[in-house]
């Protein structure tokens, strides 16, 4: 059985799966909204991608609803009990990878000081 790609130390630009679980005794969870893809272009280990999407995870705006009252919008950090906090996972594998392609930024730096020159010489 091939293992899961899990390797993020590279300079490639990797599609990554990612997915937040609560492993709270009794009440192991995949999190509301905690699924989802990201691309990831920076070399880094698993335990910064584990660190990052937690961070971001705790730090989205949800909107939260009350009977009656107009909706709330409130940082999902704080609508999770501080006694899980400690049991959220990111388990995540990389779907695929591709080379990184080359930046064009320098190559238009180059023509706009190059039309830059012309105007003043002539």
């Amino acid at each position: 059985m091939p293992t899961a790609d899990v390797n993020l130390n590279d300079e490639m630009v990797k599609l990554v799966a990612y997915t937040i679980v609560s492993l709270k005794p009794d009440d192991e969870r995949v999190m509301d909204g905690g699924e989802g893809t990201i691309i990831v272009t920076r070399s880094m280990s698993g335990e910064d991608f584990g660190s990052w999407m937690l961070a971001r995870y705790l730090q989205q705006e949800v909107q939260t609803y009350d009977l009656g009252a107009e909706p709330v919008t409130k940082i999902r950090g704080n609508l999770i009990a501080n006694d899980e906090l400690k049991y959220l996972r990111v388990y995540f594998v990389v779907s695929t990878r591709w080379p990184r392609e080359p930046r064009k930024f320098e190559e238009r730096q180059i023509a706009v000081l190059n039309e830059i020159g012309r105007a003043i010489v002539g």
